[in-house]
């Protein structure tokens, strides 16, 4: 049996906390990996366009840069 994707709730609506945590970490490791908690970046402060922009990255692929 393959273990499931930790990321897609189970659950409906927000009630997967679990799953919901780990989006969000993901979406902040983004954040950071794009440099975008600098103060002088033009996109300080949006997430928009994170998750398209990094749509094929592993979290392995960040955690050894950052």
């Amino acid at each position: 049996m393959q273990r499931p994707d930790p990321m897609i709730p189970s659950k409906p609506g927000a009630e997967d906390v679990e799953a919901m945590g780990n989006i969000q970490s993901w979406i902040d490791a983004l954040y950071a990996h794009d440099g975008r908690n600098a103060k002088d970046h033009p996109q300080h402060g949006l997430y928009t366009g994170l998750a398209l922009k990094y749509k094929g990255l592993n979290f392995a692929d960040i955690s050894d840069n950052d």
